[in-house]
């Protein structure tokens, strides 16, 4: 949602992506408060991340984002080779999650797993095992999350 905010103005269309219904349904309905049609903003529920999801079969994006989720998968190279298997050639794939750190709180935020974020090589490592080229990682900001300071970062690369 608020990375799609940020974006809106510079895109053609935006899809969203969950695994959550009642997340999906929040985003569908705020794009039909703001009068926004499906075919320019709409989320769409999937089960897991694979290649050839029925929702998103035969579609291609000239930008992917994948803003705090990469430390729930188990595997980031899978996801990422997945993510890339979506992008047009010359597209970006933009990452935004936690650096690599000690975060206990974050184990067990409502029973959800955390790996506890990543770190420039664990992020290059999958970048480029999907085949990504010009990778980049910043530490991007400090935000707090449930009282205790989070250091997140911005990872890209390009098909």
């Amino acid at each position: 949602g608020f990375i799609s905010q940020g974006l809106a103005s510079n895109a053609k269309s935006i899809i969203g992506v969950d695994i959550s219904q009642r997340m999906v349904d929040i985003y569908n309905n705020d794009a039909k408060e703001q009068n926004l049609f499906p075919n320019e903003r709409k989320a769409v529920r999937v089960d897991r991340l694979v290649e050839n999801e029925i929702q998103l079969e035969g579609m291609s994006f000239d930008v992917i984002v994948c803003a705090s989720s990469y430390h729930h998968f188990p595997s980031i190279v899978d996801v990422t080779k997945v993510l890339v298997s979506y992008l047009k050639s010359g597209g970006s794939l933009l990452v935004v999650d936690m650096v690599k750190g000690e975060y206990p709180v974050l184990q067990t935020y409502h029973q959800v797993a955390h790996k506890g974020g990543f770190d420039a090589e664990d992020m290059r490592m999958a970048f480029e095992a999907a085949g990504l080229h010009n990778f980049s990682f910043a530490e991007a900001a400090t935000i707090e999350f449930a009282g205790h300071p989070v250091t997140m970062f911005l990872a890209s690369g390009e098909r």
